[in-house]
């Protein structure tokens, strides 16, 4: 018989433990007061997650969504935890849409146009509150600055995508920039922003702490929800005790700075 090199096909089967196995197999283990912990500790490390009481009293950790302002569904058990991978960031801001002057930061898609019948009365605190500030403002910025304070959530995001102002206003896309930039400025900060990077970014500036580092930390929201600190001390180019500080000032800054103005009925 001779001996020569021989190419064979064979199938196999095999069972690979993946992290996210491995993390779901160790949460089953855990009791109720390890899951707890185990739940505060990952809020601790994540500035994007909170905690509110379930149904049954349980904490359940919920997390802002991107485009709204709304909470992303919750997970109601250590299954559903794992399979969410604890991120905190739901990357249904277009998952590419973190950069504030990119296209894509336009809105989400809707089939929702301009509402002009939102101009006749202003039916929320914050509005109120924006419109005051506004007052005296005139010229054609002033009239689109308005029409942009009647289209924003109570959370203070802007869902109305530019192309539907200028097409119900007969602006042209440079005039409603500058007037959302108007909105923008107003208290509170992070009113008028398209997306959750956007809103922080402007909360930043407005305490003037929206330096390079800042800005790639914010640039990089996801990094920070799945706890790559590693990773953004890389690209923020700072060290440990710096990332903590910005990430300590990143939590302080809300995420839906118009529900303030929101008033609960009794």
């Amino acid at each position: 018989m001779g001996l020569g090199p021989r190419l064979d096909i064979r199938q196999t089967q095999s069972l690979v433990m993946t992290q996210q196995l491995q993390a779901a197999i160790k949460l089953l283990a855990l009791s109720n007061l390890e899951i707890e912990a185990f739940i505060a500790e990952e809020l601790a490390k994540n500035p994007l997650l909170e905690a509110r009481s379930g149904e049954a009293g349980e904490a359940v950790v919920v997390t802002p969504d991107r485009e709204t302002g709304d909470e992303a569904p919750e997970p109601q058990g250590a299954d559903e935890l794992t399979a969410s991978g604890t991120e905190a960031l739901d990357l249904d801001w277009r998952d590419a849409a973190l950069d504030t002057d990119s296209a894509s930061d336009l809105g989400p898609a809707s089939d929702e146009g301009f509402d002009f019948d939102r101009l006749a009365a202003c039916e929320t605190g914050l509005c109120e509150h924006l419109l005051a500030q506004l007052h005296g403002s005139g010229g054609r910025t002033g009239e689109l600055a308005e029409a942009i304070v009647h289209e924003l959530e109570e959370t203070g995001y802007l869902a109305t995508p530019f192309e539907a102002i200028q097409v119900a206003t007969g602006a042209s896309r440079a005039e409603v920039a500058e007037a959302l930039k108007v909105v923008q400025s107003l208290d509170p900060p992070g009113v008028g922003a398209r997306s959750l990077a956007e809103c922080l970014a402007l909360q930043a500036r407005a305490a003037d702490r929206y330096d390079p580092a800042m800005a790639r930390l914010i640039d990089n929201l996801d990094l920070l929800a799945r706890g790559a600190m590693k990773d953004l001390k890389r690209i923020c180019g700072v060290d440990e005790e710096d990332l903590a500080d910005m990430v300590r000032e990143l939590r302080a800054y809300d995420p839906k700075p118009g529900c303030r103005f929101v008033t609960k009925e009794p």
